[in-house]
């Protein structure tokens, strides 16, 4: 009997830090005023790094940064997708 385990990929991809980057450390952020990417947006939002609500009397959509972004944010890339990507490790 085999298990077939599916890893979630723990690390955001470039887009995605870019992303959050507009949303760290400032709190509740008017989607309206930020890179229009509904793919990201949706994909940050299903993985928990970012999270949002309505707010105002129009009802706008908000966004920002969770705590579980941030650090997915702050990991490092891995040196596996750097050499995908033809990149050299420093030093070497």
């Amino acid at each position: 009997m085999s298990l077939a385990v599916t890893k979630e990929i723990a690390h955001p991809n470039h887009r995605q830090r870019q992303f959050m980057q507009h949303l760290r450390g400032v709190g509740w952020i008017k989607a309206s005023t930020l890179p229009a990417n509904e793919r990201t947006v949706k994909s940050l939002l299903q993985k928990g790094w970012i999270e949002q609500q309505h707010q105002g009397p129009k009802n706008e959509v908000f966004l920002r940064l969770t705590d579980k972004g941030l650090e997915a944010k702050k990991s490092p890339i891995p040196i596996r997708r750097m050499v995908e990507l033809g990149l050299k490790a420093k030093g070497k």
